[in-house]
């Protein structure tokens, strides 16, 4: 029996290959072309899948191995998010034909009821574990594509969007270069406007975000964490819309992974350096990475490798 990689969208992909690629030789089947709806895996494969959105095509027509595309945010503080399949809280009901759980924390692991799992860390990261920035000092605005299924899910940008050139122009007088980043599902549609608003270009994939930048100031992504994990500063950016009364964990509001901002007025007034050499919300960063990854030692590939192999053998 052999594994096929199998994504929808280049970030899925970037969290399985990893994985794929530490696989024994036999069980390494094909990665799958890239398309909107993903085929399923070859007769007799296994499809290594990082997303509902994927997952939901295939479910009762293959065998899966499921791994979590993010840091295990759950929106199960509102009854109404509380079930969505995308994610753990769901405990996996609606994954007809998952065998198996890759998950970054324990606590994430137990959630899913339906199939075995396991806590590896996140796979992704594990080449830049260790990773200095190249370049000038550099930040990053970051923003969350806008999903609907709860308002903490969605993106902060149209909160900064008016003030955003004068922002990045106060970093640039203290020194930095600044990009902007959008999440995929906004498919380019950001790109303008952040390059109008001043950013120096825009960083399309999460690699460049890694390898350029200083500082992320972002609103609501698993990118925060995985930022975090490098040892880098995170300024998470809240809107009206993110209801303090609701507790969803994580991001809202148990382990925000640096400080947090409410409005563009504070960015303003923000010394970039105090982040970078003051270690401005520290204290957040360690905790909230403590929290979110049961490994980063760059070996999270091979842990779930070696869980997907042992899961196999009992087939």
């Amino acid at each position: 029996m052999r594994v096929d990689v199998v994504a929808s969208m280049p970030h899925y992909r970037a969290h399985l290959l990893p994985i794929f690629e530490c696989l024994p030789p036999e069980l390494q089947g094909r990665v799958q072309p890239m398309r909107p709806v993903v085929d399923r895996p070859h007769y007799n494969h296994v499809a290594l899948v990082a997303s509902w959105q994927d997952v939901k095509p295939l479910r009762g027509r293959c065998r899966m191995i499921y791994v979590e595309h993010g840091a295990g945010q759950t929106y199960a503080g509102d009854e109404r998010s509380m079930n969505q399949p995308g994610y753990s809280g769901s405990g996996g009901f609606r994954h007809n034909g998952v065998i198996g759980f890759i998950a970054p924390s324990q606590h994430v692991a137990d959630r899913w009821k339906t199939a075995p799992a396991v806590a590896v860390g996140c796979p992704k990261m594990d080449e830049y574990i260790g990773l200095a920035p190249t370049g000038p000092p550099a930040v990053c605005f970051a923003f969350h594509w806008d999903t609907l299924i709860s308002p903490e899910a969605r993106s902060a940008y149209q909160h900064y969007a008016d003030s955003l050139p004068e922002i990045m122009e106060r970093y640039k007088q203290q020194g930095f270069e600044v990009y902007g980043h959008a999440h995929p599902k906004w498919e380019g549609q950001l790109d303008r406007t952040l390059l109008k608003a001043g950013a120096k270009a825009i960083l399309n994939d999460d690699r460049a975000v890694f390898h350029t930048s200083s500082v992320l100031f972002v609103d609501n992504s698993s990118l925060a964490y995985e930022f975090a994990a490098l040892g880098r500063p995170v300024v998470s950016l809240n809107a009206p819309w993110y209801r303090r009364d609701v507790e969803h964990g994580l991001r809202f509001w148990s382990h925000i992974p640096g400080i947090h901002v409410d409005g563009p007025e504070e960015l303003l007034t923000l010394n970039v350096w105090d982040l970078v050499y003051n270690q401005l919300g520290e204290n957040n960063r360690v905790r909230s990475v403590e929290h979110v990854y049961a490994f980063t030692d760059g070996s999270s590939s091979q842990r779930a490798a070696t869980f997907i192999a042992e899961r196999l053998a009992t087939m």
